[in-house]
């Protein structure tokens, strides 16, 4: 992610899509104290190839200190020196040229760093996942609470027990788009195959995307996944509608796995984490596991299940 340094403050901003360089606390990102700076003092856009400077104040702006013409846009190279109204303004140095993200700003504190939303991310931290992030098939990023998934807007409020974000869309800075209620559209061919002892112990996964075998191993959260699987695949051959089947409250698993609800959640991360890594294209595996008010469930009914206990298959 592009990033400019502060020299003043030798703090270092993240660039948004369009940011705004001024004196005016409502409208800039990125504040300016200089008395030569204006209001709203200069952009710095992101075109889709590269990084633009555009000055639109009355004492101008300095690159390499040389003024750059007011309302033309001016490309930036890493290196470049920044001074807003004044040559002997202090200088801001524009250190990366990458491409932006969409982020999580912080409200409560200004010195906080935003966070950059990229693969999956967990707030507040992933020893309490409270809150995923991933983006869905569309690439809209999408906020998993609970309550179950909402599509993110810009500006759209982000809340842990402790702390809150605003979120910022790095392809479009002000949309108003609408959040709306997403459904799990798991497209390319998914089987998965478990393996189980007998005692229940040691549980192996396989996962058959797009007809090519990937063997996930044994991993403590995969027996979560057993029990989620199970109830799914019994729901089914009841009969049960596909929009009902499956779903297990959060307090009964707990007593099935023995785990409190956040070591759920940590577990449930670990396996998203886990597929992201062997298969980085398909951010939609992220949905085998859905999420509704106190409740999830498995999204699959392609499973397989060979062994286990026989008595621990009834319950």
């Amino acid at each position: 992610m592009a990033t400019l340094l502060n020299t003043k403050s030798n703090k270092m901003t993240l660039l948004r899509s369009q940011h705004i360089f001024g004196r005016h606390s409502g409208s800039s990102n990125s504040l300016l104290d200089n008395p030569e700076a204006s209001r709203l003092h200069a952009s710095i856009l992101w075109n889709g190839s590269c990084w633009l400077l555009q000055d639109t104040s009355s004492n101008g702006t300095f690159i390499n200190n040389k003024a750059i013409i007011a309302g033309v846009k001016r490309r930036l190279k890493i290196g470049d020196t920044i001074r807003f109204g004044a040559l002997n303004a202090y200088p801001w140095v524009f250190n990366s040229d990458d491409a932006p993200k969409s982020m999580l700003v912080p409200i409560e504190s200004s010195s906080a760093p935003p966070v950059e939303l990229e693969g999956i991310v967990v707030l507040p931290n992933d020893n309490s996942p409270e809150i995923t992030l991933y983006q869905a098939q569309d690439s809209e990023w999408v906020c998993e609470t609970e309550l179950g998934i909402i599509k993110l807007e810009a500006g759209l409020k982000i809340s842990t027990k402790n702390s809150s974000w605003y979120f910022v869309n790095a392809d479009t800075f002000d949309s108003t788009k609408k959040a709306e209620q997403t459904h799990s559209n798991i497209s390319a061919p998914i089987n998965l195959s478990f393996t189980v002892s007998k005692n229940e112990e040691h549980v192996s996964l396989c996962i058959l995307f797009n007809n090519h075998p990937i063997d996930l191993g044994e991993r403590t959260h995969h027996y979560l996944l057993l029990i989620l699987a199970r109830k799914r695949m019994t729901d089914n051959q009841s009969g049960i509608d596909d929009s009902e089947q499956g779903w297990i409250d959060k307090s009964l698993l707990s007593q099935q796995t023995g785990l409190d609800e956040n070591y759920i959640n940590i577990q449930i991360y670990r396996f998203r984490k886990q597929l992201i890594k062997v298969i980085p294209s398909a951010m939609q595996l992220i949905q085998i596991i859905e999420r509704r008010r106190g409740e999830l469930r498995f999204a699959l009914k392609s499973v397989e299940i060979n062994g286990g206990n026989d008595l621990m298959k009834l319950k």
